[in-house]
């Protein structure tokens, strides 16, 4: 039981620390969310292709670097939505602006 309750907090904890590392990042830099988006894929696929046995630690780090990318791409793209630089589908006021 105590085993799961860490689990638990460690995503939680891993869910708003990407929410956070998005912010400071949007902050710092202009990153394209499809960059980041499809960079998430790569870092599992590449490793997996070159090297045949991968250590568990390593795997686990790199699922952890994913879920991070990918939280970063779908906060990017809220972040975007709120402020109203891209189109959503819910989003149909006129204050759309195309740059």
């Amino acid at each position: 039981m105590l085993i799961k309750i860490i689990y638990i907090l460690f995503f939680i904890i891993l869910f708003l620390a990407s929410i956070f590392i998005t912010k400071f990042i949007n902050k710092k830099f202009n990153v394209n969310r499809w960059i980041i988006g499809l960079s998430a894929f790569l870092v599992i696929i590449v490793p997996s292709l070159i090297f045949k046995n991968i250590d568990n630690i390593v795997m686990n780090i790199i699922y952890i670097i994913f879920i991070v990318m990918c939280i970063m791409f779908f906060e990017t793209t809220r972040i975007k939505l709120e402020n109203n630089k891209i189109k959503g589908i819910l989003n149909f006021d006129d204050k759309y602006k195309k740059k």
